[in-house]
């Protein structure tokens, strides 16, 4: 039986080898970049609340933002409950709830802008009250 000279077994095992050190190094770096982009999206805003406790401020479009306010709005529909870490705001017929620093979630939509409104201020009425939760 006749030998392939053009086979040679050492060869495709480094090549194997740095394939497989290549997709680990990869796969690692992937999976280290999601743990640091995890921690500082949680831990960032934690810290500027602590900052910010006794600081408020208003947005151009009449937001008030409470960086410190940990309330929790229940849905009408009771399929969603947000942490509100600050702010509300109505877009549309839909009220906002600021759940982070640079996050805003629609909580709920209403049939008019009027409704929303009055929601936000059920809801802004609470916060002032000291409301733990408030269901819409």
């Amino acid at each position: 039986m006749e030998e392939n000279k053009d086979f040679d077994m050492e060869s495709i095992v480094d090549e194997l080898s740095l394939s497989l050190e290549q997709l680990i190094e990869d796969t690692l770096s992937e999976q280290i970049e999601s743990c640091i982009t995890c921690a500082v999206q949680d831990i960032i805003p934690e810290v500027l609340s602590e900052s910010f406790s006794e600081f408020e401020f208003v947005l151009k479009d009449g937001t008030a933002v409470r960086p410190i306010q940990r309330m929790k709005v229940l849905s009408p529909d009771k399929s969603k409950l947000l942490v509100c870490h600050g702010g509300l705001r109505v877009d549309g017929s839909s009220l906002m709830i600021q759940t982070r620093i640079s996050c805003w979630e629609n909580i709920a939509h209403y049939q008019s802008r009027e409704e929303a409104v009055e929601a936000l201020l059920r809801v802004r009425s609470a916060m002032e009250q000291g409301a733990s939760i408030i269901e819409l």
